[in-house]
């Protein structure tokens, strides 16, 4: 049996950059996504994929985020993305691109929380959000580094009405929580040192399964990359967080557990 998003979960990751065709060749080669071109507006939008299936987008800063490169961006499902975003800015974040129809799509916009990470909103119509998890090249996880996470855990649980669990396993010694929707895994939230005068701004993290953490990170270097933290060996896999040659940073894992299932598999863990 397979199950359809829920409102809440993260369905879609998009790279906002000023160079998108850097961008593409840089990840075509590091994660194996073939890359189709879509026209919206006057701009370009790149459509990525694994064996036949949508996983992340790449687009334009200057064509559609108001020339800020908002680095990856997280989109949750909504049922309403306008009274979703009207709720977000209530709340305390800041509607940074409007609610905007993407053909052959459904209806996104991108707000700033109230501790300065990028999200997005998605009304999900003829695609409902990424078309496979957890497989080689594909999102497996999405996290939100944060030196408010109490203040971050709430907010987020008043816009999207999760529950957060807090997690013993964490590699690291700081506090992680995972926000819930009933039984299913949604993200993580990881506590960052946030002593003034060096606060530290919130930032949300995709993550990437790899085949091999070893020969991803040889690619990465040789195609300009840079790996930072790591490696890091955790209950899922062993992970590195790494900038791409625009100074993104995302998250590369050899996953073995999934702590995410996979709504279009009835294997949600892990498909290699």
């Amino acid at each position: 049996m397979t199950r359809a998003f829920q409102a809440g979960e993260a369905v879609w990751v998009e790279l906002c950059t000023t160079d998108p065709q850097r961008a593409e060749d840089f990840y075509r080669e590091l994660l194996g996504w073939t890359v189709r071109h879509e026209r919206l507006g006057a701009t370009t939008y790149r459509m990525c994929s694994i064996d036949g299936h949508d996983v992340a987008g790449i687009s334009d800063a200057a064509g559609l985020h108001g020339d800020r490169p908002r680095g990856w961006i997280a989109y949750f499902a909504v049922d309403d993305v306008r009274r979703s975003a009207e709720r977000a800015a209530t709340l305390g974040g800041e509607l940074v691109t409007p609610p905007r129809y993407l053909p052959a799509a459904g209806t996104g916009a991108v707000v700033v929380d109230p501790f300065g990470a990028a999200f997005g909103l998605y009304q999900g119509e003829s695609r409902a959000g990424v078309q496979t998890l957890n497989t080689v090249g594909a999102l497996c996880w999405n996290e939100l580094d944060t030196g408010e996470p109490q203040r971050s855990v709430a907010y987020y649980q008043r816009l999207f009405g999760y529950t957060a669990s807090q997690r013993d396993d964490s590699p690291t010694a700081h506090p992680y929580t995972v926000l819930m929707l009933g039984d299913v895994p949604v993200a993580g939230v990881l506590e960052l040192d946030n002593e003034w005068p060096n606060i530290i701004p919130s930032k949300w993290i995709t993550y990437f399964n790899v085949g091999s953490l070893d020969d991803a990170l040889t690619r990465l270097s040789d195609l300009g990359g840079t790996p930072t933290v790591g490696p890091v060996d955790s209950p899922h896999g062993r992970l590195h967080l790494v900038k791409d040659p625009g100074g993104h940073t995302l998250c590369l894992v050899q996953l073995e557990d999934g702590l995410r299932p996979d709504p279009h598999s009835s294997h949600p863990a892990v498909d290699r």
